[in-house]
Formats: structure tokens, sequence, C-alpha cells
């Protein structure tokens, strides 16, 4: 029998501590190496990846002009140009050029010379010549007024994803099962775990990445075939899921898990790689947890900031910064995190699901200031009406669903922090000491010399305890 046992013990944790390093590398591999398209070739494609942050097909004004009719008021070669370098024309004198950029605040637009061939401009300047328009009828979801919007084309998921999905479910379940059999021989043959045993977190981690992966690679494939009401379920139900759910259990948590609402921190076990990591992290979500705010209270206010371009650069390139600064300061968390033996007893196994979003998070936010660009205006011009609508219980969601795949995760991901605060450590910015700030001093009085303590050998320090 205690062969049997033993030889349980090693199939129940098939992976062993030594191999924690391996797997802290494969997952940041996985993490950093995040699918997307690569860059689109046909005229649709072009406009999905480049233009839909800041023009719409419509006559309806974004950060740009809309392109309706754009192909009928400019030439074919002058469109070219200013695709190629539209900054170049205006520095020429061009007049038309010269006008756009006065009448949107002096925004740059990117010039896409290194990017785009002569061919690949006009397969966009074709599309965009097309009938986009139609009059969408107020839907009783959104409950928004009438207005031109581009027709939302439907098309179901390909027969390949389907069956992917399928072999999911079917593997979800078998796993399931095979589980719930481990545990019934184990019950039947009196095996119990360790009391202090550590589970594997490294290989929880990489499994929740995995899962990420994929959730991530079939929402991009539904959402670029509009597939079903997939734009109505991710944009308008799972946010209101996500704040409800997070009302809910944030009150729930507080009033009857009073003395879980913590963020367990764990700096008397370590403190010096939690500063290396912290530092960053806290300040590079604090920066732009507030560049955020501040476009979303102040749209105009940043969208006149950024009418010169040197303030626009500024502006982008500090962003990106403090977002790489918030994904260095996380990988070093992380590794910290799975790296020592004394912090793994205090993790647990919503430790790692807060790992894995918020890499979502902050590698769909990078992705978004690297291949999208001018992030600041699209959001005070696209998001700041979205979410206004979103809080007014009136969503409007037409320029969102036409945002790159980029954007759309990175709000989907922002969504699903809100929906986990309640049942991880993020529930403790609830309850932050801001009391701290007003309370008095409190006076600590040693009866003896602290650096005596910190070099004695002795296992008690001081007078010698009695027993009463």
């Amino acid at each position: 029998m205690k062969y049997t046992i033993n030889k349980m013990k090693a199939t129940v944790n098939p992976i062993p501590q030594k191999s924690n390093k391996l797997i802290f590398m494969l997952l940041m591999t996985i993490v950093l190496i995040v699918p997307y398209k690569s860059m689109a070739k046909t005229g649709q494609e072009i406009y999905k990846e480049l233009c839909a942050a800041c023009h719409t097909l419509t006559d309806k004004r974004l950060v740009g002009p809309g392109f309706a009719g754009v192909t009928e008021r400019r030439s074919e070669d002058w469109l070219i140009s200013w695709i190629k370098d539209s900054q170049a024309m205006v520095k020429a004198g061009d007049k038309d050029a010269v006008a756009i950029f006065e009448e949107y605040n002096k925004t740059p637009m990117p010039g896409y010379a290194s990017q785009l061939s002569d061919d690949e401009i006009k397969d966009l300047l074709k599309f965009l010549a097309e009938d986009h328009t139609v009059v969408a009828a107020t839907t009783a979801t959104s409950g928004a007024s009438p207005t031109t919007v581009e027709p939302k084309k439907s098309e179901p998921l390909s027969i390949y994803t389907i069956g992917a999905i399928i072999v999911l479910i079917l593997l979800g379940f078998w796993l399931y099962k095979l589980r719930e059999s481990t545990n019934k021989q184990m019950r039947d043959l009196g095996f119990h775990s360790e009391p202090h045993e550590i589970p594997n977190y490294s290989l929880h981690l990489l499994i929740y990445i995995s899962i990420a992966s994929i959730l991530i690679y079939f929402l991009i494939e539904a959402l670029t075939l509009k597939s079903g009401m997939i734009d109505t379920i991710m944009f308008i139900a799972f946010p209101y899921f996500s704040l409800g759910i997070f009302l809910i259990g944030s009150i729930y948590r507080y009033l009857n898990r009073g003395f879980q609402v913590s963020s367990l921190s764990s700096q008397f076990l370590e403190g010096r790689k939690l500063f290396w990591g912290s530092l960053p992290f806290h300040w590079g979500l604090f920066v732009l947890f507030f560049g955020h705010l501040i476009a979303f209270l102040f749209p105009s206010s940043v969208m006149a900031w950024n009418g010169h371009p040197v303030r626009l650069l500024i502006l982008e390139l500090s962003s990106f910064a403090f977002g790489l600064g918030a994904l260095l300061g996380l990988i070093l968390l992380i590794k910290r995190r799975l790296a020592s033996r004394k912090l793994l007893v205090v993790a647990n196994k919503m430790d790692m699901v807060v790992y894995t979003v918020l890499l979502t998070q902050i590698v769909s936010g990078l992705g978004v200031a690297f291949f999208v660009r001018w992030g600041s205006s699209w959001f005070a011009s696209v998001l700041t009406p979205y979410l206004r609508s979103i809080f007014s219980f009136n969503p409007d969601i037409s320029a969102v669903v036409e945002m790159p795949i980029w954007v759309q995760i990175h709000i989907i991901s922002a969504f699903s922090i809100v929906a986990i605060i309640p049942f991880t450590r993020f529930v403790h910015f609830l309850v932050a000491p801001f009391d701290y700030a007003w309370r008095k001093y409190q006076i600590v009085i040693w009866n003896w010399n602290p650096k005596y303590i910190r070099m004695s050998r002795k296992w008690n320090y001081g007078k010698k305890a009695k027993n009463h």
C-alpha cells in the first residue's frame, strides 16, 4: 500500500519544483507573442488595421474626417501622396492639405510610405469608393436613435473554428471527468495530500495563459467576422455584466468576509525584489490610469493638446514608456512570486488569474500604442462617447465595433479586470487607508538598542520569560 500511495503522489504532482524556471520562460514567451493578424493586403483589411481608429466609412467625424465621398472630392494621385506622407504635403504648402491639417486641430496623420505600396493604397481607395452607408434602425437593446452607419455584415464561423470549439469543449469535459475519477481513487485508497503542500503555481499560470490565448484567438475570429451578436454581447452585455458582478460581489465580500478585504501583502516576507518589481508596475499603472481618466473627463482638452505634433509625440511616447515599465514590473513580480517558496505559501490560484488578465491588458495596450498609434486622440473621440453611453444606460457601439482588433481586445480585458475584482486581491483598493493622511502619529519606543537585537545570536533577547 505504501508503494501505491507514493506512486499516486508522483502522479498528482508530475512536474517537479525544479522545472519552475523552464515553465516561467515558456509562459513569458507565450505572453509576449500575442497572436495578431499580419499586415492587411486587401482594401477592407487595410481600412480595419490602419484607418478605422480615426476615420469612419460615413461622413461622421472622429479624429479625422469621414471617408464618405473622399474619392470624389480628391484625385487618386493626391490621396496616394496624402496617405504616404501627409506632413510632407503640409510643409510643401498644398492648400487642401494645410486646410485639413488646420481644421482638425493640427493632429498629424501617420505616414504609411514604408507600410503600403501604391497598389495597396489603390485597393484601399477602391474599397472607400464603394457604398457603405445604410440607415440603421433603432434597436431595442441599445435604444440609440437611427443613424447612418456602416452595415455590419455577419458571417458564420469557419468549419475549422467550429470544430476547434467542439474539440475544446470535449477536452474540457474529459479533463473534468478525469479529475473526478482521480479524486475518487485517492479517497478510496485513503490518500491525503501533505498539510502544507504547495501547488505548482507555475503550471497553473501556464494553463491560464494558454486558455486566455485560445479565447483571444476565438474572439478575434468572431469580432472580425461579425459572427452573430458578438458585438452586442462583448460591448453592451459584457460591460453591464462586469459592472454588476463588481458591485454585488464587492458589497457581499465587504459585509460577509470583511477580514478578507486585503491585499495580503508579502512585503515582510521579501522586500528587495518586491521594490524593483512593484515600483515600475505601480507607477506605470498609476500614470496610465489617470491618463485614461483625463481623456474620459476632458476629451476636448486632450484634443487641443494633441493639436501640436510635438506635444502629441511626447504624450504618446511617454505613455508607451510607462506601459513598458508596467509590463517589466509585472514580469518581475511574477518571477518573484514563483521563485520564492515563502511567497508561494501565501499565494493562491486567483493570483495566477490576476497575472493572466493583467498581462493581457498591458500587452494589448502596448499593441494599441505600437500598431494603431495616436491612442490619446481616438480615445477622446471614440471611447469617451462609448463609455459615457454605457454609464448613461444608452449604449452606442457604432464606432467601437469598427475599431482595430487591438483596441477591442483591450476594452474587453479592461472589463474583465472589473469583473474579477471581488474575487481577488484587487478588492483591497476599495478600502484604501485614506485616513492615514490625517490620523495622529504613532510613537514607537524601543526598550533596548535595536542594533544589538539585530546583531544578537540569542534566541530570546531581553528579560527571561516567567511562568505565572
